[in-house]
């Protein structure tokens, strides 16, 4: 066999694995869906001029490009003087919107608290929406509904779809 022969067969030879053996692609992945970074056990302050502005803490983290994800969430914000605490399970934080998932609570130090599954806050309007069913507490009260809209500023609750128990105190 002359080597021009081999040369020949080897060329055709890889022509046909190439044809008949598509090239592995690889797929790009997703940078959205890539965190760059994580932690665990974490307190993050946010700090402006006048002091601390909010605090949010979690038991994991992970920041993406666009966004922030927290387990076990506590999120206190310092605009006024009610003592609000926000929990959830699971949060994403957004620019200035925070979506509560899980087992979502807030706690007021005056003693009104609800309780939800899903929450969307609003930390620069200081609205709190809840879409789906809820529990609103204070003292003796309850309050069970669908649809709750909170604002953290004037203190108005407007809720749809209410079923409460509201005792009130005697009058002599």
């Amino acid at each position: 066999m002359k080597i021009t022969h081999f040369f020949v067969l080897l060329f055709l030879f890889s022509a046909s694995l190439l044809i008949m053996l598509k090239p592995q692609q690889y797929q790009k992945a997703d940078s959205e869906k890539i965190p760059q970074m994580e932690i665990e056990d974490f307190t993050l302050y946010e700090i402006n001029t006048e002091g601390v502005k909010s605090v949010v803490s979690g038991t994991v983290g992970r920041q993406y490009d666009l966004y922030y994800e927290v387990e076990n969430a506590h999120y206190v914000e310092n605009k006024n003087r009610m003592g609000e605490h926000l929990y959830a399970d699971k949060g994403k934080f957004e620019k200035d919107i925070a979506y509560l998932d899980e087992n979502v609570r807030y706690f007021r130090d005056d003693g009104l608290s609800f309780e939800s599954d899903h929450a969307v806050y609003d930390t620069k309007k200081e609205l709190l929406y809840v879409p789906k069913s809820f529990v609103l507490t204070q003292n003796k009260n309850v309050i069970y509904g669908n649809e709750l809209h909170y604002n953290a500023k004037s203190g108005e609750i407007d809720a749809k779809q209410i079923n409460a128990s509201y005792y009130m105190k005697d009058k002599k």
